[in-house]
Formats: structure tokens, C-alpha cells, sequence
């Protein structure tokens, strides 16, 4: 009987792959082909009984003379009343079903056809339709809304299916968003800190010593200029934080330029916080003399970042290097402090870091910024430890 259930199988997933169109139509005549099968089996058996009644002797015997001899005899029917009571009405009843049978016979099978089509074909992808529409309800996208057919409703589970992936990756997306946007605020408020400390510097320098007489008209207009500087710095963070809404919105602006333009800045930097920090401070610069194609408010915003990070664990000296290698710009920042652990050297650069300290403000946020701005500039960014102690950061840039 392998072969009956084989064949079986091969039906009914034939059925459950078929629309619901084809399927209805199936149903339909199979129930019409049952209808009229049972009609006429019924038929057949109401005859058969009338027969047998028929048989039964109810009729009289007529014998035909000719000339005083018999030649024949007849048996004609008597009248119904003349028929046994219960066989009479056994007759009604063979009638009733002969009409009736065909009506009955139909409602059976629209109920039937109508259920078998219900629970074989629409039941259970309604049923899952149903538990997507309370699960989305609770804002839970956790389930899937699978049904394996070929059919209509089967196509609206799938429909359901990618509206539920496309409402989970739409939910990734704003909380991406979200993250980025916090991510942003927290460097744009990391980003201010370097220039108000250069600021803070310049005016304590100036309200320290300018009503001594101790800083010349030529000296206080320099430091003006430089704090002015500064100023022009925050309204280009400013005016940066205005046009973006994610980190990889940023944009870097290359120009040809000097490279002692760099340098210059730097020193700029350092003079400020030499006011604030009691460090040695120490600037070695290895560039060549000529242009290169370059983003100094990038390249400022790096170092910025990388001297944050440094005076957070230096113990007495921070030392910039600046060179150029193979077309990149190099900064190092070196510091004397007790250098970077295992797991620091893997996840300094990663948001929200705070391994060697328990500020947000040092690593993550500000190793984070760097490494993507120095990406963005054609370059990476390496941590490592010197082999005299100490933290060293190399940030390189294309200046192509």
C-alpha cells in the first residue's frame, strides 16, 4: 500500500501548492462528481425496493377462455387499497428520497467542500497571519511569518514576512542613528574641550601678567590672535556639527598647501596648554619643505584628540613627532605615563571605551573620532607602547 500513500502525498502537496482558484475549482467538482454518484446510487436503490414490492402478490390472476379451453392468463394490479399498509408507505418514503435526496446530498457537500477548503487551505496561514498582526501589535518582531505554499495566501505571509525584516532593519536603522547622533554630541562636547583649555590658558596668561606690565603690546596681540584662532576654531565645530547627523557624513576638505602651516599650528596648541598643564612639552619636526594636499582642521582635530588622551596619563612630558612617509603624513604623540594594556591596545578605539581611566572623555569617544577622521583622510590610526614606557599613538594621513 506504499504506492497508495505516495500517491496521496503527491496530491495533497499538489493541493497545497495549487491557488486558492485551482484548489476551490477541485473541491467543487469533486464534491459535484460525489453529488451525483450518490444520487444515482440512490436512485438504484429506491428502484430496487419498488421492484421488489412490485414482485410481492398483490395482483389477480386472469385466465383467458377460448372456445371452453384456457389459453392464457394475465395478472393485473389491484387497486392500493388492496396493497399491505406498511409496504405503502415504504413506497412514500422510496419517493421522498428519490426527490430529496439530491438536495440533501448538495447541502452536504457545500458544507463539506467549504470546510475541508477552510481548514486545508486558508486555517493555518490565517492563524499565523493573526499571531504576526498580535506579536507587531505588541511591538515585538520576533516571529516569523512563514508559510510554506504556493498559494495566494501563502504569497501575503510572505509579504508579511519581509514588512516584518523591514520594520526590524527601519528599527536598526534609527537606533543607528540614535547611537551616531549621541556618539556625535559627545565628540562635538570632547571636540571643545582642547580649544577652551588653549583659551583658558591665553586669558589666565594674559590676567596674570598683562597688569604687571610683564607682556608687551607686540606679545598681546600675538596672544590674541592666537585665542582668536581658537575662537574661529569652535565656530567651524560649530558650523560642522550644523551639516552633519552621523560620523560618516563628515567630509574632508583637501588643499594644497605648506606643510609648515602644520607645524605652526601645533605650536600654537602646545603654547596654550603649557599655561594649563605642567608638562614638558616637545615638538620634533621631520617634515620636508614644500605642499601637500591636506585638511588642517582635520588634521588639528586628530591632534587635539590625541593630546586630550595624553595629558590624561602623562606624568611629566608629552613628546609630537610630525614626518612624511610614503605620501602619508605622520603624527606620534608619545607620553610617559604607564602605556596601554593588552585588551587597551584592542578596544581603546572602539565608542564609549573607558578602560585606563573612568572618564568618558579620554578613550573611545576621542580614539574613536581620530581613527575615523584619519580613515577619512586616506590614513589609519595605530596605538603601541614604547619600549621606554609610555603610550604611543601614530595617526597618518595621505597628503597626496
Amino acid at each position: 500500500m506504499d504506492w497508495l500513500d505516495e500517491l496521496f502525498s503527491k496530491w495533497k502537496n499538489k493541493l497545497k501548492t495549487s491557488s486558492l482558484k485551482h484548489t476551490l475549482s477541485l473541491y467543487i467538482i469533486a464534491a459535484i462528481f460525489c453529488v451525483v454518484l450518490l444520487y444515482a446510487v440512490t436512485i438504484m436503490f429506491c428502484s430496487s425496493w419498488k421492484g421488489l414490492i412490485d414482485q410481492q402478490d398483490y395482483s389477480e390472476k386472469e385466465l383467458i377462455v377460448k372456445n371452453g379451453i384456457v389459453i392464457d392468463s394475465v395478472h393485473t394490479s389491484l387497486s392500493d387499497s388492496k396493497i399491505e399498509s406498511f409496504d405503502r408507505i415504504f413506497l412514500k418514503v422510496l419517493e421522498i428520497v428519490e426527490r430529496f435526496s439530491i438536495l440533501l446530498y448538495s447541502v452536504i457537500a457545500i458544507y463539506l467542500t467549504s470546510h475541508l477548503f477552510y481548514k486545508n487551505k486558508i486555517q493555518e496561514p490565517v492563524s499565523i497571519l493573526k499571531e504576526e498582526a498580535r506579536y507587531i501589535g505588541r511591538n515585538d518582531l520576533s516571529f516569523s511569518c512563514i508559510y510554506e505554499s504556493g498559494d495566494e495566501l501563502g504569497e501575503i505571509c510572505g509579504a508579511f514576512n519581509t514588512m516584518r525584516l523591514q520594520l526590524i532593519s527601519n528599527e536598526e536603522k534609527i537606533w543607528s542613528l540614535m547611537e551616531s547622533q549621541r556618539q556625535l554630541n559627545a565628540a562635538f562636547a570632547h571636540d571643545l574641550r582642547t580649544p577652551l583649555t588653549v583659551m583658558q590658558g591665553y586669558t589666565e596668561l594674559l590676567g596674570k601678567y598683562y597688569p604687571e606690565g610683564k607682556i608687551s603690546e607686540e606679545k598681546l596681540i600675538e596672544t590674541l590672535q592666537l585665542m582668536h584662532a581658537q575662537v574661529i576654531r569652535l565656530q567651524q565645530f560649530s558650523e560642522t556639527m550644523k551639516g552633519i547627523h552621523t560620523f560618516e557624513s563628515m567630509e574632508i576638505k583637501k588643499k594644497k598647501q605648506d606643510f609648515s602651516v602644520i607645524e605652526k599650528k601645533m605650536k600654537e596648541t602646545i603654547q596654550g596648554l603649557q599655561v594649563q598643564y605642567e608638562f614638558s612639552f616637545e615638538i620634533e619636526s621631520k617634515l620636508p619643505e614644500g605642499k601637500g594636499y591636506y585638511d588642517i582642521p582635520c588634521i588639528l582635530e586628530v591632534m587635539d584628540n590625541l593630546l586630550s588622551n595624553a595629558l590624561a596619563y602623562a606624568k611629566t612630558r608629552i613628546n609630537l613627532v610630525l614626518e612624511i612617509e610614503e605620501n602619508q603624513l605622520i603624527l606620534y604623540v608619545k607620553d610617559d605615563g604607564k602605556g596601554f594594556s593588552k585588551e587597551e591596545l584592542f578596544m581603546a578605539t572602539r565608542p564609549y571605551y573607558t578602560g585606563r581611566g573612568d572618564s568618558i572623555e579620554h578613550f573611545g569617544i576621542g580614539l574613536t573620532i581620530s581613527k575615523l577622521l584619519c580613515e577619512k583622510h586616506g590614513g589609519n590610526l595605530h596605538l603601541g607602547n614604547s619600549t621606554k614606557g609610555g603610550a604611543i599613538i601614530a595617526a597618518s594621513f595621505l597628503v597626496l
